[in-house]
Parts: C-alpha cells; sequence; structure tokens
C-alpha cells in the first residue's frame, strides 16, 4: 500500500512589532472621566460681589456682600465695620438686586449723611451703582467693587494671609504693621492721644540656633510670639520686625502702660521652660531671655521712624546695661 504524504504545516504568519502586553492598573489609576458641565458647575460657582480693601487700615481684607441690604461704617453694629476714624458711624447703605437686563446682581451704594462723603472713581457721590473694578472711598479707606467665584475668594484670603502675618509666628508682617500703625498714629494725633511702641529682642539668640540647632530656634520662636500676644491687650498689634526681633504698638498707652506691657512679657519669657521633642521623642529645654524699649508718641517722637528708633535706641540701651530688662526712651 502507498505510504501517504505527511500533511505539512504552514508556519506561523509573522507579526510587525507586536504590541507588548498591557500593564495591569492598579485600583485608583485609571484616570476618572466626569462630563465637562458638572466639572466646572463643581468648581466655579457663581460669582460673589464683594469689596477687597486696597487702602486703609486691613488693606487685603474681603467683605462679601451677602444681604440685601448692608449698613457700610464705623459702629460697632455695621454690617461692614470699617475700622477708619474718618468714617461715619453709619457712612453708607449698600442695597443688592438682580439685575435682569444684565442678568447679574447689581449693587448701589448711598450715603447716608456722612461728615467726609462717600467717594467712588475720586467723585464724591449720593448714590451710584457699582461696577466691577470700581474704588470706593470712604474717610482713608478705599476699597475695591469685584465679582468672585469661590476659588478667587479663597486664593485671596491665602495670600492676604500670607502678606499679613508671618508664618513662622503667627504675628504681623513688618510690612502688615506699618501699614496699621501709620494710620493709627493719624488717629491719636487728631485726638491727641498717646501710643506707646515696643521694641524686643531675644538675648543671645545666636547660641540657641549654633548649640541646640535651627529647629530648636523656630520652637523658640514661635512661643515667644505667642508669649507677647498673651502679654498685650487684643486689641493691640504685634509684629515679628526680623530675625529675633519684635515690635509691638499700643494705641492710648502712655510709655508707662507701655512699660508694664513690656515688664509682663519680660517675666513670662524668662519664666517659660522652650521644651521640643524630636522625631526620635527626645525632648531637649532651654530658658532665654528678652530685652525691651519703649517709646512713646508724641513725647519720643511724631512720626513712626522716629518713635520706632527712640523704641531701638532704648532696646540697646538694655543690651548694654545687662540685658534681660526693660528701657525707656
Amino acid at each position: 500500500m502507498r505510504r501517504s504524504q505527511a500533511t505539512r504545516r504552514a508556519p506561523p504568519a509573522e507579526t510587525k512589532n507586536p504590541d507588548p502586553p498591557a500593564k495591569q492598573l492598579r485600583a485608583g489609576d485609571e484616570t476618572q472621566v466626569v462630563p465637562r458641565g458638572t466639572m466646572e458647575r463643581a468648581t466655579l460657582a457663581r460669582e460673589h460681589p464683594g469689596l477687597v480693601v486696597i487702602q486703609g487700615r486691613e488693606i487685603g481684607r474681603e467683605y462679601r456682600l451677602r444681604r440685601s441690604e448692608l449698613i457700610l461704617g464705623r459702629d460697632e453694629g455695621a454690617h461692614l465695620r470699617i475700622p477708619d476714624d474718618l468714617v461715619s458711624r453709619r457712612h453708607a447703605l449698600l442695597e443688592l438686586s438682580w439685575d435682569l437686563a444684565r442678568r447679574l446682581q447689581r449693587v448701589t451704594v448711598r450715603d447716608l449723611g456722612s461728615t467726609n462723603g462717600t467717594h467712588v472713581n475720586g467723585e464724591q457721590v449720593d448714590q451710584a451703582d457699582l461696577r466691577e473694578g470700581d474704588k470706593l472711598r470712604v474717610g482713608d479707606t478705599v476699597l475695591k467693587f469685584v465679582l468672585q467665584d469661590d476659588l478667587d475668594a479663597r486664593f485671596h484670603q491665602e495670600i492676604r494671609n500670607r502678606i499679613a502675618h508671618d508664618q513662622l509666628t503667627g504675628l504681623l508682617t513688618k510690612e502688615s504693621l506699618y501699614l496699621a500703625m501709620e494710620s493709627e498714629l493719624r488717629r491719636c494725633e487728631r485726638f491727641h492721644l498717646p501710643m506707646a511702641v515696643l521694641m524686643m529682642d531675644l538675648d543671645r539668640f545666636k547660641s540657641v540656633n549654633d548649640g541646640h540647632g535651627h529647629l530648636m530656634g523656630s520652637h523658640v520662636l514661635a512661643e515667644v510670639g505667642r508669649l507677647i500676644c498673651q502679654g498685650i491687650r487684643s486689641t493691640d498689634v504685634s509684629a515679628r520686625y526680623g530675625g529675633e526681633e519684635f515690635l509691638a504698638y499700643l494705641s492710648d498707652v502712655t510709655a508707662e502702660g507701655g512699660a508694664s506691657a513690656a515688664e509682663r512679657i519680660r517675666e513670662a519669657v524668662a519664666a517659660h521652660s522652650f521644651t521640643r521633642v524630636d522625631e526620635s521623642g527626645n525632648s531637649k529645654t532651654l530658658r532665654i531671655t528678652i530685652s525691651l524699649g519703649v517709646s512713646e508718641f508724641p513725647r519720643n517722637g511724631r512720626t513712626l521712624e522716629a518713635l520706632v528708633a527712640a523704641a531701638d535706641a532704648a532696646l540697646y540701651r538694655a543690651k548694654e546695661t545687662g540685658r534681660n530688662r526693660v528701657c525707656l526712651a
């Protein structure tokens, strides 16, 4: 019998550039798909009208306009309280209504018979509709009218906090304190009131950084900032002046009253145990002292620069005569 011919198998077809095996995705690796409209509605809420202080004691502060009627003034009961002695107690009324034609909120400002008038973009007005970017001036304070969504509002608040406050101590920055102090000096000048200025400097602070490290140094600065706030009134203003120096001003307070506050701060710092626990759980404790100089408006000067220089000279004398003490200008 004839042997059958074996069936030849065709070679496998060649594949060009085969795709690599797909990488197995872990949970959370996939990009989530969200409808565009949903994303925009969640991120960009409708715009809210507001006023941002661009000149004045509370520069950078934003007032959100949420009511149909708001009183702007210096009075404690005002909806938008402006700490400016040239602003009347009930200075102006802000009215909010819906503008159908423009499909947005309409904001109208009405002067309430204020002593120094209400100005919009440099012109005194009895009544005016505000448009985005308009500048409203009451007394020495200028507020810019803005329309902001929630993201804008959070961004500006964060920027204001970063600009106005020292991130380590929580006190004002030198620049922010100077702005507030200039305004307060005008008030004291107008009503013939005193003001005490305190210049403070930690004694031998370099040895803290050199002997215990910069993390301990930062801890000490933060704690001193807290002790300074506790040693003065809530209405007084304090700042980190730079490095280990601090500055504060106390309104309606004489040099003698300022010296009493300075002595409270000195005693609190000297009695405090500065303890820091590191990542390994080891604790380190040290003591430190502070020297302070005090000046008074108008006895030692009528300008910010003169008062700070007088307090600084008194501080230098406290350092030269033994440290850990208070000296008057």
